[in-house]
């Protein structure tokens, strides 16, 4: 009896053919528990799956791209989406932060309350984005003005959630598209890069 072929959603030979052209690691059904580890999110939903992760090893660390499925399997979610995940040395503090309100954002806290929302002290951020930190300095450590700066210059809308060893972003109204992984992994290096020399 032949093995039954894993579900994966529509686009999905696409993202394959971008990350093949890349030469990176795709695989359609990723591992589970690595991405778990990572929860929970202090902004974000756990998707249901994680699907389609394309994997770039780098000189200081590994960025993973993955769609995350906010449906049933064979069900359509309200929207798709990719979600970057970077395990590099930087950054050495905690803290989460939100620019409007993606549809990933997490509305309900099961397994504990976020931490509290806090202000940096940088007047232009304070009043457009919210931070999450255990205090306002540890904010500022995890956000520092180079990072804050960065992402006021790309027009950031959506979630980054820094913690020691690594940091996981999405960025609102990217679909689950070979460009919005482009623009993903792009921003994993642009982010990476600015912590290591803040």
């Amino acid at each position: 009896m032949a093995e039954e072929t894993p579900w994966i959603p529509p686009g999905s030979h696409a993202i394959r053919d971008f990350a093949h052209a890349r030469r990176l690691a795709w695989e359609a059904r990723p591992d589970e528990r690595w991405f778990r580890h990572w929860e929970p999110f202090d902004t974000m939903v756990a998707p249901e799956l994680w699907l389609n992760a394309v994997t770039e090893r780098t000189p200081w660390g590994v960025h993973v791209a993955a769609e995350p499925w906010t449906a049933g399997e064979g069900l359509e979610p309200i929207e798709r989406a990719v979600v970057g995940f970077a395990q590099v040395p930087t950054p050495l503090r905690r803290g989460a932060m939100r620019v409007g309100e993606p549809f990933l954002t997490k509305v309900a806290f099961l397994e504990a309350p976020p931490p509290p929302c806090v202000k940096v002290g940088d007047k232009v951020w304070d009043e457009h984005v919210t931070t999450f930190a255990a205090s306002p300095s540890e904010a500022a450590s995890a956000f520092p003005p180079r990072l804050r700066d960065l992402l006021r210059q790309r027009g950031f809308r959506g979630h980054l959630e820094m913690r020691p060893g690594g940091f996981i972003v999405h960025h609102e109204g990217w679909p689950a598209t070979p460009d919005s992984y482009d623009r993903t992994l792009r921003m994993l290096h642009e982010i990476a890069t600015t912590i290591r020399k803040a």
